[in-house]
């Protein structure tokens, strides 16, 4: 009888195993397209036999460990990859709308108005005593700074709407850190959903800032650039630091709350943010600030040993308040009043436009290193393109590497019907087997009680 009943229990095993089984494939087929699931296995293991009078009586099963088909290796390659994906991704949004500011050729660009103010000296040179040629000079002129003015203005604009950009990333770096901590404290390691969504939480993670996971049992860390922001049950928050340069130009630091540790975020949405808002656009200021410095020495140089109709001399042409692009402005008293335009390099010849001819040439001297004011600038715009150039052809790159590793994850931790459709029949069939092994062992047992 012995033999009989433990016979009927490895049968009524098998149908419950069998029942979880089909439960659990079940639950793999209705999230086929849920994207972050995980699919589950039951790992089914036999236990020891029993042994009755020498002889084994065959080993029972034993069912109590589900997992889910995760390989930890593809994960951290997939974070690390899509972290480049997201930075280079965010770069190329950023870089195409500075280009936008500052574009290589356009009727209202900063390109077109230097040939025209050359233009401009060109044809006052030509006929100096002309009152619609000076005019067009200090118009054109006026036109060139306010150029500077605009770009200038619209750069620092957009590190602002950067900045509130950096804020917002930081924030939610904050609150992903904040629930990551709870999951892995309310998760005893039990509750694969939950193991789930935490590992989606690290994937948006992975797409904001250059983050290193480490496992501990059932808890996870999170680092960026060797700085813990998660340690099992705590969350440290991020802080965002803004400072200017003696230029008053904006620069951002991120550290850990309460403290002076800086995090040092090199790739993810946050790095790119970082990158064009503490490096490029402060370049491009600057260059920008020095085109301006040495277009209005170069001019007010010239135009100060000149003379103007009344004779008068050492005026300066732009005005002397000039520090960079965002300040450059032609002359108050020129701007009222164009026969104070020097053209003449003698007094008392106000047919003389050596001046305004030597104005005109600057278009041509190698003035900044060995460029010329519009090379310089031509430079300027080339480098931002070459660099949206690279970041592109990177991006491109980057993105076939991670759609690999995401059909790599998927193969392995994602679902397949015609799989999960094949483990479905053999579960049915293996509970129709236990339910027949559970019959017979019935059978058997009203057969032995009817013998006695």
């Amino acid at each position: 009888m012995a033999g009989l009943s433990h016979l009927s229990e490895i049968g009524k095993q098998g149908m419950l195993l069998s029942q979880f089984g089909i439960q659990i494939t079940g639950k793999n087929i209705s999230n086929v397209n849920t994207r972050g699931y995980s699919r589950e296995r039951l790992d089914v293991n036999p236990v020891l036999p029993e042994i009755l009078s020498g002889f084994s009586m065959g080993s029972a099963i034993n069912g109590d460990t589900l997992r889910r088909i995760r390989e930890d290796f593809v994960d951290r390659q997939f974070w690390s990859q899509t972290s480049l994906q997201s930075q280079y991704e965010t770069e190329d949004s950023l870089l195409r709308q500075i280009e936008g500011v500052l574009p290589a050729s356009n009727d209202s660009g900063l390109a077109t108005m230097l040939e025209d103010f050359w233009e401009a000296w060109n044809s006052l040179a030509n006929d100096p005593e002309s009152t619609v040629a000076r005019t067009i000079v200090r118009d054109r002129a006026q036109t060139l700074a306010l150029s500077f003015n605009r770009v200038n203005r619209e750069f620092l604009a957009f590190q602002s709407t950067i900045s509130d950009e950096i804020n917002a990333r930081v924030s939610e770096i904050n609150d992903l850190a904040a629930q990551i901590a709870e999951l892995n404290k309310i998760n005893p390691g039990n509750n694969l959903d939950l193991e789930d969504q935490r590992d989606r939480l690290v994937d948006r993670l992975s797409e904001l800032a250059n983050v290193d996971i480490r496992r501990d049992g059932n808890s996870v860390s999170v680092y960026i650039s060797g700085l813990m922001i998660v340690s099992g049950k705590t969350a440290y928050e991020i802080d965002v630091e803004e400072t200017e340069t003696e230029e008053g130009i904006s620069q951002i630091t991120a550290i850990i709350g309460g403290t002076d540790r800086e995090i040092s975020v090199t790739s993810g949405e946050m790095g790119a943010l970082l990158s064009v808002h503490n490096y490029d656009i402060p370049d491009l200021l600057d260059r920008l600030d020095a085109l301006a410095i040495d277009l209005v020495q170069e001019v007010n140089t010239l135009h100060r040993s000149g003379y103007n109709l009344d004779g008068t001399t050492g005026l300066d042409f732009f005005a002397a308040t000039t520090e960079g692009a965002g300040s450059i402005a032609v002359n108050g008293s020129i701007v009222a009043n164009v026969e104070l335009i020097a053209t003449s390099d003698a007094p008392g010849e106000s047919g003389n436009g050596n001046v305004a001819k030597a104005v005109a040439d600057l278009a041509d001297a190698e003035v900044i290193g060995n460029q010329t004011i519009g090379e310089y600038y031509r430079s300027l715009v080339s480098t931002l393109g070459n660099r949206i150039q690279e970041t592109d052809f990177l991006m491109t790159n980057q993105t076939k590497i991670v759609d690999h590793l995401d059909m790599q994850r998927q193969s392995i931790s994602g679902v397949s019907m015609e799989e999960e459709m094949t483990r479905m029949v053999q579960l049915e069939q293996a509970f129709t087997a236990a339910s027949r092994l559970v019959a017979t062992a019935d059978e058997l047992t009203r057969t032995l009680l009817q013998m006695i």
